[in-house]
């Protein structure tokens, strides 16, 4: 289906609690939530449990299973969605396949969205008091981490932590800190 400039057209029918992640392969990937009722219970983290490929020419949706129901913060970088749950587990799953890749608890909690390194293969977080964790991107293994910052500022509650990559360089934040580390570990 080509549209024009500026103009609308439905492509295709969600379920309900459909989270978009982007795009692989020129196609809008969606995460679909399991639909029991006590799923949307307050307080419950939502586990999903496919993910959704949108043919945008044909509006066809192809829905890609995932192994077991998957819950946390979910991103998708590089053809992997990055599931991040509060308590500091990660898990990686391949978005053509839906397969499980790899999983990793770590004692790190409240990680933010993950950052990716082609360069040095490695996914890299930040949590709110300043600590950094580098994960091995093919196997989740721990590469290295960081003690956290010394003094992170008096708004760690109010502002989630984040990580860049700024050519390879990593920035992050902590509260209202921003501060950087080399790839190469912490020191």
């Amino acid at each position: 289906m080509k549209l024009g400039p500026g103009s609308l057209s439905e492509i295709a029918t969600l379920p309900r609690k459909a989270q978009a992640l982007g795009a692989v392969g020129g196609q809008p990937l969606f995460l679909a939530p399991q639909t029991a009722k006590d799923v949307y219970e307050a307080g419950y983290e939502r586990p999903y449990n496919a993910l959704l490929r949108v043919a945008t020419e044909t509006g066809q949706v192809s829905r890609i299973p995932l192994a077991q129901p998957l819950t946390g913060a979910a991103t998708l970088v590089d053809g992997v969605v990055y599931f991040v749950r509060s308590d500091g587990s990660v898990t990686a799953v391949s978005a053509d396949s839906g397969k499980r890749l790899w999983r990793k608890v770590t004692d790190v909690e409240s990680l933010s969205a993950p950052a990716v390194s082609a360069t040095y293969r490695r996914v890299y977080f930040a949590n709110r008091f300043g600590r950094l964790l580098a994960l091995d991107s093919r196997t989740g293994a721990e590469v290295w981490r960081t003690s956290a910052l010394a003094d992170p500022g008096d708004k760690t509650q109010a502002y989630p932590p984040r990580v860049l990559l700024i050519k390879d360089a990593i920035v992050a934040t902590a509260g209202d800190t921003a501060f950087s580390r080399s790839p190469d570990g912490p020191d």
